[in-house]
Formats: C-alpha cells, sequence, structure tokens
C-alpha cells in the first residue's frame, strides 16, 4: 500500500535552501532590489522605508522614483476659515475607495503664528506662517505623503519697505527631481508698478533675483500663481496674464479669452494632468458654460467641455438666491473647486460647492453626484444663509500621493 502520509521538509531541504539563496541575492543586490521596490504602489513604499536603515536609503534617495507616482489627483485639501487658531481642512476623497485625510491642520513644526496652504504642485505643498505681517512670513515646501518638510530661508527683500506680492512653487518630476519657489515683490518702494523676481532652488540654494525689474499692472494677481508646462501663470482682470518660464527666466504675456466686458469674471483658474484650464461666467442667470484649456504653445486658448448646470440646480434648488449676490454678482450659489482632466475625456470631471456641500460633475454625459457635506460655517462669498458660499478655487488645495524630496 502506497502511504499517503505527507513528509515535513526538514529545515535543510533543497527548496529553502534556494529560496532562502535567492532572497540574500536580491537583498544584496541594490540594482534588482531598486528595481522591485520601483514596482511597488506608494503606500506599500511607505510601510517598507521601516524595514531597515539600508531601505530606506534606497527609497528616500532623490533619484528613487516610483513607478506608480504619478499625477493623479487623490483628492482636494479645502481651507476652512479661521481667524485665531491654525486653518483646518476638510479633505475631498476623489478616488472610488475609502481614505482617511492625511491631516486635518498643519502641524509638521510648531509655528506661533500656525500654518496655511498657499499652492499645491504635483504632490507638494507650498505652505506659510497663517498670522503673520509680510516682512515675518517664514515659508515651507512640505510633501503630504511621506510627511517631510523644509523650511525655506526668507527671502532677500524681508526688511522694511520691501515685501512680496506673491510666492508660487515650481515642480515638475517628470523632469527633475529638483523644484524652485518664484517670489514676485517691489522693486523700489517707491515704485508701485515696478517689480522683481526672486528664485529659491531646492538644488542650489539661497533666493537669488532673477534677471531686471519688471513693469506689470496691479490687478495681475501674483497671490494665486498656477504652474504648468514650465511656467507660473498669473491672471489678471482685465488685458493681457503674465506668465513666467522658469527655467529660461523670462516674464511673458499670455493672451486670455474674449470677455463679455471690461473686467473679467474669473470662476476657475488651474492645471490638472499636465492641462490647464479657465472658466469665466457672465450673467447673473447663466448656468451654462465653457471650460477653456490653454494650447499647448500658450498661443491661446480653446474650449474643452460645455457645461449645463441647471439640472444640478433643480436637483439642488438651495443652489437658487433669487438674487444677484453684490459680491459675485450671480443668482445661483456655486464655485468651481477644481477641473480634473483624467487620462480619459470620458472620466474628466469637475468639483463644484455649493451650499454646504461638495458634489462631481462629469463633463462626457453631465451626470452628477454629491462628494462631500461640509459643516455649516460662516460665509465668506454671499450675504449669509443657506444660499452662501464658502469656499472658491484657491480655497482648494490638489493632493497627489507623491514620493518627492523636500
Amino acid at each position: 500500500m502506497i502511504s499517503t502520509k505527507k513528509i515535513k521538509a526538514s529545515p535543510q531541504s533543497p527548496t529553502q535552501l534556494v529560496s532562502s539563496s535567492s532572497a540574500d541575492m536580491i537583498a544584496s543586490n541594490d540594482d534588482i532590489l531598486t528595481l522591485i521596490l520601483h514596482r511597488l504602489p506608494l503606500k506599500s513604499l511607505l510601510k517598507f522605508k521601516t524595514v531597515s536603515k539600508h531601505w530606506l536609503c534606497l527609497i528616500t534617495h532623490p533619484t528613487f522614483r516610483p513607478q506608480h507616482n504619478s499625477r493623479a489627483i487623490s483628492g482636494l485639501f479645502v481651507c476652512r476659515l479661521s481667524d485665531i487658531t491654525n486653518p483646518k481642512y476638510d479633505f475631498l476623497n476623489l478616488t472610488p475607495h475609502s481614505s482617511r485625510a492625511p491631516f486635518k491642520s498643519l502641524t509638521f513644526i510648531d509655528d506661533p503664528a500656525g500654518i496655511k496652504i498657499l499652492q499645491s504642485c504635483n504632490g507638494l505643498l507650498l505652505c506659510c506662517s497663517f498670522r503673520s505681517n509680510r516682512l515675518d512670513t517664514t515659508y515651507y515646501t512640505y510633501n503630504p505623503t511621506t510627511k517631510h518638510y523644509t523650511v525655506l530661508p526668507p527671502p532677500r527683500h524681508s526688511s522694511s519697505g520691501y515685501y512680496s506680492f506673491g510666492v508660487s512653487l515650481a515642480f515638475d518630476p517628470s523632469k527633475s527631481p529638483h523644484y524652485k519657489v518664484i517670489c514676485i515683490r517691489n522693486y523700489d518702494p517707491e515704485l508701485l508698478d515696478h517689480y522683481q523676481v526672486e528664485i529659491y532652488s531646492s538644488k542650489t540654494g539661497p533666493w537669488r533675483p532673477s534677471g531686471r525689474p519688471f513693469v506689470a499692472p496691479s490687478n495681475v494677481q501674483f497671490e494665486n500663481g498656477v504652474f504648468w508646462n514650465g511656467a507660473i501663470h498669473w491672471v489678471s482682470d482685465w488685458g493681457d496674464s503674465l506668465c513666467f518660464d522658469v527655467e529660461e527666466e523670462q516674464m511673458r504675456d499670455i493672451p486670455m479669452p474674449s470677455g463679455d466686458g471690461d473686467v473679467r469674471l474669473y470662476r476657475y483658474f488651474g492645471e490638472s494632468g499636465d492641462h490647464l484650464h479657465l472658466v469665466e461666467v457672465y450673467g447673473s442667470d447663466n448656468l451654462q458654460f465653457d471650460v477653456y484649456e490653454m494650447e499647448r504653445d500658450r498661443s491661446g486658448w480653446f474650449v474643452k467641455y460645455q457645461v449645463d448646470l441647471n439640472p444640478v440646480a433643480a436637483a439642488f434648488p438651495e443652489m437658487v438666491r433669487g438674487y444677484a449676490d453684490p459680491i459675485d454678482l450671480h443668482s445661483y450659489a456655486f464655485s468651481i473647486l477644481c477641473v480634473v482632466h483624467e487620462e480619459t475625456d470620458e472620466g474628466s470631471f469637475m468639483v463644484l460647492h455649493l451650499p454646504n456641500k461638495a458634489i462631481r460633475y462629469n463633463f462626457n454625459d453631465n451626470s452628477f453626484r454629491k462628494l462631500h457635506d461640509f459643516a455649516p460655517l460662516r460665509s465668506r462669498v454671499g450675504v449669509g444663509g443657506d444660499s452662501s458660499l464658502e469656499f472658491e478655487y484657491f480655497d482648494a488645495y490638489q493632493f497627489i500621493e507623491s514620493f518627492a524630496c523636500v
């Protein structure tokens, strides 16, 4: 009779010896180990950083770029109003699976003035002191995925009479692991329309002036810079807007779509998936509008999506104000928090803020669904009551998982 009893493998069985030998070979070969680590998702890499100092060194090396390190937007940080404490942030999860908020307030360093986000750029956040005057502001770069941060040195102009109009982050991980911070400051306290660019580089270090002073109209919104296609872009309330090519260190005019009046009525200006988008809405009762996209060569804009929010207003009657708001001049309470460009146009969408909630609106089929409920808070836009709004596009910051060094 043939016995069916299983034979227990000895500690020195050939299979175990081969397996142990293979594991030792991989562990001792940095090239093979790095190749394997490259293919792992970011959340796994965060855990594997604690395996050993050697693995930590490999994963955190500036040249290490995970295969899954994409530009996909996982969520939005939305800044809640706060006058005396650290700003609080709601997190809008944009992935199909549940996800915890990376943070509710920024406490990565003890700043007595609190910390707020200025800009998000391809996985990194540019932050600064919350309650401070222009001369005492401290700037930070922060990676919310790895929890690493850098305290930037103070800009060169930190003295009486000189101050910054805007500070912006320029980071493209597909081209370089390093980033730059662009500061627009006044050139001379007595020349109100003269500005100077200063640049900080994570590669070379201290702030330095870039080029000669330039003249720009006072309506350019330097405080809301957007990085796209190698340049920081700023919109203006009328006329052409500006962009600063970070590599060539050149300031250029960029054309804008023809508006319906002398003053432009922006509802959104931002980047997603390496595409730059703009939304202008004219007319107090207008729920139909276009989403523009910038040509790659910056020669002009074209209509990328056409939007009709009438079905949204029918489903959420709290949008209807019944009057034209004295601040934003619209009869419907909504703002655009983010235009999200997916790999295919069929998946692209925008995140809208309605009174006390956020919804997701699909461009392809005009479908929509609720994403998030906001706790009631005093209004920023509007007269008050249920038809008021709290957030605009510059209050929402993209969260992109990244292993970028700061």
